[in-house]
């Protein structure tokens, strides 16, 4: 515990870079070589089929298939699954881009609150707003932190809803000793900035329902794909072009081990200092060792106890041999959020409060260290 914050800074991200660099010149040599191996990407080969079979593997799904970003697998996501004009429910506590899409389709959303520990939507809670009109769950891990996936996956099968999880800020973390919302119908992550999985941009949906994989692939993924996996007399040429760059598929290869090796390191960093910090007094105590929840720490948070504020925190750290700055969450409360009211305000009844989550809100701040 006296060591100093700065060892949380990650390793460098171009650890590989010279491995980075030959296998993206190979490939721009490769694609002007002939016109077969420019069009690779497009069956979802080469790079894309491999890091595809990584990320499958990792979860241990049938599927997963590359996308351009989480945003994007989750637009895909509710057209496969036939998902507009109809009720979804989801976590008030998350980023707007969570349900941008399936809002833009049209669905209707109503809202569950949140447990004040892992901040993700609270199954119980989730029960009582379900109705017979209900199509879908979309929960969330918030910065990182995995949802109660048991206890969702068992409230999909009794109502025979989908249950679908948006990953993006999760890859790496672990409950109850599976990957991050294992159980999820189709789950999504994400490879952009600050993710555990860098590659510039693009994303997967993960999923061991085959249908499902392969309304996908006739949504999102190129003719010439869909001939190789679906058969030669099924042909979309009317799908959203979802595919993932292929130079983000090979920055991925090249990262994906190395990656979640420099993950654990950043969460057993995380951890000691939150077991620091459990010990102060200052913020309500975060046990999640003897929960076996363990986040990918996309931010690492903690709720202000009481009436403490955050610059006892830092000064706590200090005296402790860390340094680090505190700082709010980035993250409001959706239906209080000015952006979500002004399009899309029509189209639900404003909810109960969620209460945990406006608490939440107010009294949970990030720490950045130094």
């Amino acid at each position: 515990l006296t060591k100093r914050i700065a060892e949380l800074k990650p390793m460098p991200m171009f650890k590989n870079e010279r491995l980075l660099n030959q296998a993206i010149k190979n490939y721009l040599h490769s694609s002007q070589s002939t016109e077969t191996s420019a069009q690779e990407h497009l069956f979802g080969n080469g790079a894309i089929a491999e890091l595809e079979q990584k990320i499958a593997a990792y979860y241990g799904k049938r599927h997963a298939l590359c996308v351009a970003n989480a945003t994007t697998g989750l637009f895909v996501l509710a057209l496969a699954m036939d998902l507009k004009n109809s009720e979804f429910i989801t976590t008030p506590y998350t980023y707007g881009s969570s349900l941008a899409s399936w809002l833009m389709l049209n669905n209707q959303v109503s809202f569950a609150d949140i447990e004040p520990f892992t901040l993700t939507i609270n199954p119980e809670k989730l029960r009582n707003v379900i109705t017979k009109k209900t199509k879908a769950i979309l929960a969330v891990d918030i910065l990182g932190n995995p949802s109660d996936a048991r206890a969702l996956r068992k409230l999909a099968e009794e109502f025979g809803i989908w249950y679908i999880a948006d990953c993006a800020q999760s890859f790496g973390a672990k409950r109850d000793g599976l990957p991050a919302s294992h159980s999820a119908d189709a789950l999504v992550i994400s490879f952009t900035s600050g993710k555990t999985l860098f590659a510039g941009e693009g994303g997967a949906v993960v999923t061991d329902n085959t249908k499902l994989y392969e309304r996908l692939l006739f949504y999102s993924q190129h003719p010439f794909r869909q001939k190789r996996e679906l058969g030669l007399g099924i042909v979309n040429e009317f799908a959203f072009n979802g595919r993932i760059h292929p130079l983000a598929a090979i920055w991925a290869n090249i990262n994906f081990e190395d990656s979640l090796a420099r993950l654990k390191k950043h969460q057993s960093k995380c951890l000691k200092v939150i077991n620091c910090l459990n010990q102060s007094g200052l913020i309500e105590t975060a046990d999640f060792r003897t929960k076996e929840i363990f986040p990918s720490f996309f931010r690492l948070t903690v709720e202000l106890k009481n009436n403490a504020k955050s610059v006892e925190v830092e000064e706590y750290l200090i005296k402790q041999g860390f340094g680090a700055k505190t700082a709010s969450v980035p993250i409001s409360v959706i239906y209080q959020n000015e952006a979500f009211l002004a399009q899309y305000k029509n189209q639900f009844l404003l909810p109960k409060a969620c209460l945990v989550a406006e608490r939440q809100a107010k009294r949970r701040i990030s720490l950045a260290f130094t």
